[in-house]
């Protein structure tokens, strides 16, 4: 069999497994892998972060995380809405040279503007007088970015076909290739500029892994054709600006911390932060391995799709519940072990931002849904909402409370992300309301595990524990989990056949 019946084969396949009933169940069980592949991700990143913390100290961390944060901000630019239209257009796309195409431009664009992004970051690291391993760091980090940037947009296939774990795979081997090199780096003795080129060496071995589990679906070579590229770089930007806007502003409360507050409580929040950074994944990997649906049942299943959303709302904020109830309740044990005594102060304020997970969880859902139903547009409305209200909720509270203000401007502008992306996703399609009243039960389940959590005189990683065990039997009571997931947890199949309920 030559490589177009084999690419055949993959495309009658894919429609096959996306238009399925038991697509849901895939999607349930992919999670769940997808799931335990970030566990193990947690483990090494919460290595990466001992190593950040332990070695380079408050104020080097700080310095870390500010070039860190401008080469995300690339990212959302350059990967992000690639990686979200280019799942959606190889989900619908009719025949398999439309799909090798797709992908051909896809990696061609990434070459082409990734390295532009790099270049203007590490020109503004120059025109902000940041000193010199702080401009170099942006270089040699921002060549992590370009690589990691083809590694993901080989995995479209993967995400489509529901090889969810082949994707995880790429995803884990990124985490332990920086666990590892930050590890060796430290024990070397090694100044803060090496630590930049770690990022080059993970994404390196996350390209090198992609590569053969693509197969022949993702052997294609760069299509360098602009003006052929512009429908879809049209359908794509709106999700890019949204999405760097989106890590801009929380990176902008950063940023007012180095003008506005010392450094070492810009270290704190700095810290905070880079907690949350671990959990911030985890509705992506939820709602990667559901996006394939999505995007096929938006394009002809509107009833289907409205079902899904409400699940995946459901699911996401349960998950975000538990994270917050263990970063609340423990928070002081949790930087002691990562950091040391020196991190104490920044306890409280990762108690305050960690309830920023409740709005940037539920915000990934409905963003997925907006882009769905080809409405990404909204986003950019959306995103600057939230940063204008960081930015002056910030400039306002910073002064006075220092990283606590940061970490409460964070919290606030995640939440009004949250309400503004589900209004324009109700405003668009009114079949796809929130169930208001089902996510309300996950909150009163949480706060019964937060009151009898806090209220026990246990010590707090004990109290952390008995939090997450009330509030999951209080969710098995108020009926707040979907019935899918412990159908599928059960019997490891789902039916994701399910009507969709009106």
């Amino acid at each position: 069999m030559d490589e177009s019946e084999t690419t055949s084969l993959v495309a009658e396949e894919t429609e096959a497994i996306l238009g399925a009933g038991s697509a849901g169940g895939k999607v349930i069980r992919g999670g769940l892998l997808r799931g335990g592949g970030y566990i193990v991700g947690t483990i090494a990143a919460t290595g990466a972060s001992v190593v950040l913390l332990r070695y380079l100290g408050p104020v080097a961390v700080g310095q870390y995380v500010t070039v860190m944060s401008l080469l995300a901000i690339v990212g959302g630019l350059t990967d992000a809405g690639l990686t979200v239209i280019g799942q959606r257009e190889y989900t619908i796309a009719t025949t398999d040279e439309q799909r090798r195409r797709l992908l051909a431009d896809i990696v061609a664009m990434r070459l082409a503007i990734t390295p532009i992004g790099v270049i203007l970051a590490t020109g503004f690291a120059v025109l902000a007088g940041y000193d010199h391993t702080l401009v170099l760091g942006t270089l040699i980090g921002g060549a992590g970015v370009v690589v990691a940037n083809v590694a993901a947009t080989l995995t479209v296939p993967l995400s489509v076909q529901l090889r969810l774990g082949a994707v995880t795979a790429t995803e884990v081997i990124k985490q332990l290739v920086t666990a590892a090199g930050m590890a060796i780096l430290a024990v070397a003795g090694a100044g803060l500029l090496a630590f930049f080129a770690v990022n080059v060496a993970a994404g390196a071995a996350s390209l090198a892994l992609a590569v053969p589990l693509a197969g022949a679906a993702g052997r294609v070579w760069p299509h360098f054709a602009p003006r052929q590229w512009m429908p879809i770089l049209r359908e794509a930007a709106p999700v890019a600006l949204s999405l760097a806007v989106n890590v801009l502003y929380v990176r902008a409360l950063i940023i007012l911390m180095s003008l506005l507050a010392s450094p070492l409580q810009t270290g704190y929040f700095a810290t905070s932060y880079r907690v949350l950074e671990v959990f911030v994944s985890v509705p992506l990997l939820m709602l990667g391995s559901a996006f394939p649906v999505l995007a096929h049942a938006g394009d002809a299943d509107e009833g289907r799709l409205a079902y899904a959303l409400q699940r995946l709302a459901e699911v996401t904020l349960l998950t975000a519940v538990a994270i917050v109830l263990v970063l609340v309740i423990a928070a002081a044990p949790i930087l002691d072990v990562l950091g040391g005594s020196k991190y104490d102060q920044a306890a409280d304020v990762l108690r305050i931002q960690a309830f920023a997970l409740l709005g940037a969880f539920l915000t990934q859902v409905w963003v997925t849904g907006l882009v769905s139903i080809r409405r990404q547009r909204a986003l950019v409305l959306t995103n600057c909402v939230a940063l204008s209200t960081a930015l002056v909720l910030g400039a306002s509270l910073i002064p006075v409370l220092d990283a606590k203000g940061a970490a409460i401007s964070a919290v606030i502008g995640e939440l009004v992300l949250a309400a503004t992306t589900a209004t324009m996703l109700v405003r668009a399609r009114p079949s796809l309301r929130p169930p208001v009243g089902r996510l309300a039960r996950v909150l009163a389940a949480g706060a019964a595990g937060a009151a009898v959590g806090l209220a026990l005189p246990i010590g707090d990683i004990a109290g952390a524990a008995v939090a997450v065990v009330v509030f999951g039997a209080a969710a098995f009571a108020l009926r707040a989990v979907p019935f899918e997931l412990l159908h599928a947890l059960r019997r490891g199949s789902g039916s994701g056949s399910a009507p969709p309920t009106p």
